[in-house]
């Protein structure tokens, strides 16, 4: 890989172009978002460990990300001290940080922006050992040239640098770290060790997941093969620790206490063991490809990170690995994808399936594996000409994200990412700016207040948004919202809650709440997070069909209560067996379950039954699903299939049409007066001089208003031409009216 560059200044002008662009797009993304879900605890531990060192507040991460959080915030006038906090005494960390944001006076917009500086401080730090690795592993410009492209307006790397997590230091750090065991391994000396350690500490300090380098390392410091003693490489890495831990005591200010019993060094990080390890056994509920589960998917991180890295990127990694293959640079291809496979191996069998910056150490690596492409792509002119169209590329999906980077998905998916993953991968909370700007645009304009749906840690009022959200109001019952009949208005719902289940403040949410606006385009979106929805009428309807089969599903009340209207009638069908157009045509509704497939629609034309609501079984009832109809002036217009029939009464019902296909009958009825009468249909298919019954009636007859239109199925073993059908009164088994004679289409 040693192809020696003809201009040793174009690599440098790229790194440093490449690190004022991801300087400006990360503080300009800092200064747009409003807090996500996680960074009020995150500024709220931060701030308590600049002010008094106070690392009890530190279960689940340890501090080092928390200490450059907390680096600028002694300069924000208007922060309280923590330990002052009247939630404090509880120890209740999501109290503390509410109290601290929303309940003390803090200018929350400045001091969040002065917790997220520092990270995007570390970001830079990221760029330039990308650019130094990328070096000296190819010494090659275009190689440097390629791996700032990537990293400039990376959407991954800038949604995590502009935020106060913990995510982009330990990256950073973990990524370091194995550049820093690489250089020594390529020429050892005890200064490159020592460093080594050093970040191992700093990496170990930043996140739990730190702990993977130490075997990562003990791996590679085997795959530099010299002549050495086989125990020597071992011993190395393993010698790395007590330097690393020292560090990594250091980053918790040389704590020392009780842990089980025990005195020990910095008991906080093992206590967040604990609490980690408890968390990934009870899992989190997360969203992947239309399901909601606790339990994890194998599958979803490698989706992810197939979804949500720019396809420029993937392809360059592609090549890259056919370059390193040809070129045997297997040592440097260890030292990139042996991290890598740690990584998505770790994560893929965890059950915290909450985002793709649990993955974020393994993108460094790939950007650097897919730098290693450029060289051998920029030795022929229409390999050079692909090479900057792939970068350019990736510049323009970055810069046109822009500041949404947290909601990027590549263009495999084409813009519908929330169809594929959610929580951080899309929606953190970190549009409601947005949202609030909007809100107040369009009172201004219409004299009417938007209708929205939010789920995060932030406090609306102080953004300027009125009242509750709809879930809060739905859940308190201080609403007109109708899930399955959303009342006219303008309305923003936020991704997580189209999703499924949300979390205000720890509390479960309905989970289907927003169905209807699931299966719709939204009018625009805000940030990639918030789809605005235009609803212009309330659908009308007179009444109410439960399907009988395996019994109605919904209270009448509770039926009435999801479509918004009452007073509704409510009858009773088979929905297997028959369906039915009750008074004449006029709209209404279904409910139904949910596997229960739309048959009908099979024989229609138009209008159609539409599903317009569907509920997944949890506490809030068993599953079902709530289907329009929109009425019409005349019967159904029935599909070519359908022919049309001498109307014929029998009894108190008149045929009007028939249709049959294969095995399958259906005949098309309208009721002409009520009846108590015990009814069935006779359905008696003769074929080949054999008779075939499939008699039924799955709209009772004491349900029947006159002007009711139902139709009838019927299936038979073989198929045949003539069907004898009528109506016949099923306790005596004696006809209702003449029999006729029906012959198939």
């Amino acid at each position: 890989m040693a192809i020696q560059s003809t201009d040793r200044y174009f690599g440098r002008i790229a790194f440093i172009v490449g690190l004022l662009i991801f300087f400006a797009l990360a503080l300009d993304t800092a200064l747009s978002k409003s807090p996500t879900n996680d960074e009020p605890i995150h500024l709220m531990r931060g701030a308590a460990l600049v002010q008094s060192g106070d690392l009890s507040l530190q279960y689940e991460h340890p501090p080092l990300s928390h200490h450059l959080i907390g680096l600028l915030l002694p300069t924000e006038p208007t922060l309280a001290f923590v330990a002052n906090l009247d939630a404090r005494p509880a120890n209740d960390r999501t109290a503390i940080a509410w109290e601290l944001l929303w309940k003390s006076g803090l200018n929350v917009d400045r001091a969040l922006f002065l917790a997220r500086v520092p990270i995007i401080w570390v970001g830079l730090l990221l760029g330039a050992v990308l650019a130094l690795w990328t070096q000296a592993a190819t010494r090659h410009a275009a190689a440097v040239v390629a791996v700032m492209a990537l990293y400039a307006t990376a959407s991954n790397l800038l949604a995590s640098a502009a935020l106060a997590t913990t995510d982009f230091v330990a990256a950073t750090t973990f990524f370091a770290t194995v550049c820093a065991w690489w250089f020594y391994r390529q020429r050892p000396s005890r200064r490159r060790w020592l460093i080594t350690g050093i970040l191992l500490g700093l990496a170990l300090g930043a996140k739990l997941t730190g702990a993977l380098l130490i075997p990562i390392l003990f791996i590679l410091a085997y795959v530099h093969l010299r002549r050495e003693p086989w125990w020597r490489p071992g011993t190395l890495a393993i010698g790395l620790l007590p330097v690393a831990g020292i560090v990594l005591w250091a980053v918790y200010l040389f704590q020392i206490g009780p842990w089980h019993g025990l005195i020990v060094p910095a008991p906080t990080y093992w206590t967040s063991w604990e609490s980690v390890l408890t968390h990934v056994s009870e899992g989190h509920l997360a969203f992947f490809l239309g399901r909601m589960s606790s339990e994890g998917w194998l599958l979803y991180f490698p989706v992810a990170l197939l979804i949500k890295t720019p396809i420029p990127a993937l392809i360059l990694c592609l090549v890259a690995l056919v370059v390193l293959a040809r070129s045997r640079a297997w040592q440097t291809a260890a030292f990139l994808l042996l991290p890598v496979v740690a990584i998505l191996g770790t994560a893929r069998v965890s059950r915290l399936n909450i985002g793709f910056r649990h993955i974020l150490p393994a993108l460094p690596f790939l950007m650097v594996l897919g730098a290693m492409a450029a060289p051998m792509l920029w030795r022929k002119p229409i390999t050079r000409i692909a090479l900057i169209l792939a970068l350019g590329w990736a510049i323009v999906s970055g810069l046109t994200t822009h500041p949404d980077h947290l909601a990027y998905f590549n263009e495999l998916v084409g813009g519908r990412g929330r169809d594929y993953l959610g929580d951080s991968n899309l929606d953190w909370g970190q549009d409601l700016k947005q949202l609030a700007d909007y809100a107040r645009e369009y009172l201004a304009q219409t004299g009417q207040p938007i209708a929205y749906s939010y789920t995060g840690m932030a406090d609306l009022a102080y953004y300027g948004l009125e009242g509750q959200s709809i879930v809060q109001q739905y859940q308190a019952g201080q609403t007109d919202f109708t899930p399955a009949n959303p009342p006219p208005g303008r309305y923003a719902i936020n991704a997580g809650d189209l999703q499924g289940p949300g979390l205000i403040l720890g509390v479960l949410t309905e989970s289907d709440l927003f169905d209807w606006f699931r299966h719709r385009e939204p009018l625009t979106t805000l940030g990639g997070s918030i789809f605005i929805y235009d609803v212009a009428r309330q659908a009308e309807g007179t009444w109410i069909a439960h399907c009988l089969s395996p019994g109605p599903l919904l209270a009448d009340p509770e039926a009435e209560q999801l479509v918004g209207r009452s007073g509704l009638r409510h009858l009773l069908f088979d929905c297997n067996t028959s369906w039915v157009f009750p008074e004449n045509g006029a709209p209404g509704w279904y409910v139904l379950p949910l596997d229960v497939p739309l048959w009908i629609n099979g024989w229609l034309k138009e209008p159609v039954p539409e599903i317009v609501y569907r509920h997944q079984a949890n506490a809030y009832g068993p599953d079902y699903a709530i289907v329009y109809w929109p009425g019409s002036s005349r019967s159904p217009l029935y599909s070519d299939d359908v022919r049309r029939h001498t109307a014929t009464a029998a009894g108190p019902a008149t045929l009007w049409a028939f249709g049959a296909r294969d095995r399958e009958w259906i005949t098309v009825w309208q009721a002409s007066e009520t009846t108590t009468a015990p009814l069935s249909i006779q359905a008696h298919l003769i074929s080949d001089g054999e008779v075939q019954v499939a008699d039924g009636l799955g709209f009772p007859a004491d349900q029947w208003l006159a002007g009711d239109w139902f139709v009838q199925r019927h299936a038979f073993a073989t198929p045949g031409h003539t069907l004898e059908t009528g109506l016949y009164d099923y306790l005596t088994l004696e006809s209702v009216g003449p029999a006729l004679r029906l012959t198939a289409p």
